[in-house]
């Protein structure tokens, strides 16, 4: 059985394995020469799409038939559709592009894949998770769970260099999201009297919309205005290729300062040769606010925790090579940094997560293990992986129904937050309610996501109604509804049971009519599939009175 994980990062993706002794490794793109591949993807014309760093080198000259960060984009509600040649395409299908490729990459040297686990960063609401199963999906991946980046990172980690009751702090900045994770790894018993390495992950947070890309940014305009003044030109002036020369040495500019204290960067503009110096001095000067901002992530996961004491903090993800990270996260915790295998870390977690998974839904023949290939583990070592570790995650965001009150609310439509961001996954809640009136033929049961803490918000949906709070930072989203039919004469004291059950992968509703025994249940579709009724009538409310 082949399993792989898979870090689908906003500028770099990574596809790893298990070998046959257990150990994770990256699959190498030989096309690209590098051990990731650029989440870049080029429409050149209708009969060819690239994918990867070729695809990365037409940003500057073709840019409008080049998709890139469609990470950002993924799951997102403005749904943002790109059109090339007739043909249009949404995130996910671009997503889906590069999952692809990267299963060509297996592919290509001789390797099946049978399973798959896809990274997320941990914040992911419940539609940005659903956007990428789908997108591997798509790419004809049997997509076994998602996991969390840095609960992956720690996990790699764990495997590689346990220390057991360890309070660890994982600082993610990859290319294109940065993630803060506290996670707990100690030793707890098994049910065969033994013991097992657990991660409990204890406090998250982030921004989808911070990384590495942004510190290219500031190095691309900065070395843009030194050719401007250098020729006396205006930005305007500066002609799409040697845009391109420019975006193609930011990369290596920022590498080269990571291990100088200056470089140089010679660009041609207009038949002209400008060479700019730029000290790392400057580009920490130019990109502190950045740093600042991470950290000040950092702080507020913290408090989340407070009664912990931080053992080790992990650097993960490829921005975190810049020197002015490692500092300032040294500053913070001073002795307690490792840098940890930060472009692969992930994407290797991945690959033992789904080789966990795999143990578990493993095909059969005839009542026989299926036959392993060559350079796979085999049934006894994953099974002894399997029971090597457990993974403790947290939900990304508080869930729950829109029901009536109709006593403290006064016939409010409100959401009841039955499962609060930060508890155990798989998490389950249930709770009981009540027809609107006698004789109701339905009811439509909606589910919310949002980033509350507070038992109940008030009103969960404006006149028009769409999704809202109170406070705009609550970022209420409608996932889906199920539809409850109830028979004839049904009175409105029945008691309707509804369990939300919350999981890596998404979010299942169930609703019982304990008056008849029947069960309705679904798992949510996007919120852009549901036609919203305004009316209360097909409702549910609080109290049986």
């Amino acid at each position: 059985m082949s399993t792989y994980g898979i870090d689908l990062g906003t500028t770099y993706s990574c596809i790893a394995r298990l070998d046959s002794n257990g150990n994770p490794e990256v699959i190498r793109n030989n096309e690209d020469n590098s051990n990731t591949l650029a989440s870049v993807v080029f429409f050149e014309n209708e009969n060819n799409v690239i994918v990867g760093q070729v695809a990365k080198d037409n940003v500057e000259t073709d840019g409008d038939r080049v998709v890139q960060f469609v990470k950002r984009e993924i799951g997102k509600p403005d749904n943002r559709i790109y059109e090339f040649d007739g043909k249009t395409y949404t995130p996910v299908e671009i997503s889906a592009l590069i999952l692809t490729r990267l299963k060509n990459i297996v592919e290509s040297q001789g390797d099946t894949i049978d399973d798959v686990v896809i990274t997320v960063p941990a914040y992911f609401g419940l539609e940005e998770r659903s956007a990428t199963k789908q997108a591997g999906e798509l790419a004809g991946l049997n997509v076994l769970s998602l996991i969390n980046e840095p609960t992956a990172a720690a996990l790699s980690y764990c495997a590689r260099q346990f220390q057991e009751d360890r309070i660890i702090l994982v600082y993610d900045l990859g290319g294109g999201t940065f993630d803060v994770t506290v996670v707990k790894m100690s030793m707890t018993p098994n049910d065969e009297s033994g013991e097992v390495q657990k991660i409990t992950v204890l406090a998250t947070g982030g921004d989808d919309r911070l990384g590495g890309k942004d510190w290219d940014d500031r190095l691309f305009d900065y070395i843009l205005r030194a050719c401007c003044e250098e020729n006396g030109l205006s930005p305007e002036d500066i002609e799409a290729e040697t845009r391109q020369d420019i975006r193609g040495k930011v990369e290596e500019a920022k590498r080269k300062l990571s291990q100088k204290e200056k470089t140089k960067v010679r660009i041609d503009v207009n038949g002209s040769r400008t060479e700019i110096v730029i000290t790392r001095k400057d580009f920490e000067r130019m990109t502190a606010d950045k740093v600042a901002q991470t950290m000040n992530f950092v702080e507020s996961t913290l408090q989340k925790v407070s009664d912990v004491e931080i053992d080790t903090v992990l650097l993960v993800g490829g921005s975190t090579y810049m020197p002015m990270i490692k500092e300032a996260v040294e500053q913070r915790f001073p002795g307690k940094v490792q840098q940890h295998d930060p472009d692969q870390a992930v994407a290797k977690g991945a690959a033992i997560y789904a080789s966990m998974l795999g143990v578990a839904v493993e095909n059969t023949v005839d009542g026989e293990s299926s036959s392993t290939a060559d350079g796979e583990m085999s049934d006894d070592k994953r099974a002894e992986l399997a029971a090597k570790f457990t993974v403790e995650d947290q939900t990304p965001r508080s869930f729950g129904p829109g029901v009536v009150d109709t006593k403290g609310s006064k016939n409010k439509y409100i959401l009841e937050n039955f499962i609060k961001i930060g508890e155990k996954m798989p998490a389950i809640a249930t709770k009981t309610y009540y027809p609107i009136e006698d004789n109701q033929e339905r009811v439509r049961l909606r589910a919310f996501e949002n980033m509350s803490m507070d038992d109940a918000l008030i009103p969960c949906v404006n006149e028009e109604g769409e999704p809202q709070a109170t406070d705009p930072a609550h970022n209420v989203k409608l996932l889906g509804e199920l539809v409850v039919n109830l028979p004839p004469n049904t009175p409105k004291t029945t008691p309707i049971q509804v369990t939300f059950k919350v999981d890596a992968s998404g979010v299942h509703v169930e609703a019982i009519n304990t008056a008849t025994g029947d069960k309705f249940e679904t798992f949510l579709r996007t919120a852009s599939d549901i036609d919203i009724e305004k009316s209360a009538v097909h409702q549910l409310r609080i109290s049986s009175d």
